[in-house]
């Protein structure tokens, strides 16, 4: 019995970061650089971001748990709902901690970072005289940004989400 006692003690330590890693492994990366475009990420997760000029809308899923979007350097920050804010201007900058959001960002010189579920949709400006800036899913090559509406899966569905 007392030779068992520390086996299981070793199984059961390589067992929790296994499963710490596994549980990780279903979310998803995002990275914008230099977006010209309107960008729609549904998310359960984080995000954070800046734009040079435009505007980001931050629709809150569960707006009273505590864990609020933040922006900075808004010329209009407008409250539309109890859920959702509109922010305005230049250089501009949000973060949308730990939460199920919907965020809309749509100007030029946007740089965004997401980790976690959901969808992201890429409509770029369709201005051949300037690109529509880049974009990386899961540390992968930047590719650039679509000129028609697309969107992707950011991470892996799980049971229950």
């Amino acid at each position: 019995m007392t030779r068992i006692l520390p086996l299981l003690a070793a199984v059961a330590a390589l067992a929790i970061p296994t499963t710490l890693l596994a549980a990780s492994a279903s979310d998803g990366t995002l990275s914008v650089k230099r977006g010209r475009a309107a960008i729609v990420l549904k998310l359960r997760g984080t995000a954070i971001g800046s734009i040079a000029i435009g505007s980001v809308k931050i629709r809150d899923l569960t707006p009273f748990t505590g864990s609020s979007p933040r922006f900075r350097h808004c010329r209009i920050l407008r409250p539309i709902s109890a859920s959702t804010t509109l922010c305005k201007g230049r250089k501009i900058s949000f973060r949308a901690p730990d939460g199920p959001y919907v965020v809309t960002a749509k100007g030029v010189g946007i740089f965004l970072s997401a980790v976690g579920r959901g969808t992201v949709t890429f409509d770029g400006t369709g201005d051949a005289t300037h690109p529509n800036g880049l974009m990386s899913f899961d540390d992968g090559p930047y590719l650039p940004i679509p000129d028609e509406p697309t969107s992707y899966a950011l991470g892996t569905a799980t049971a229950g989400n």
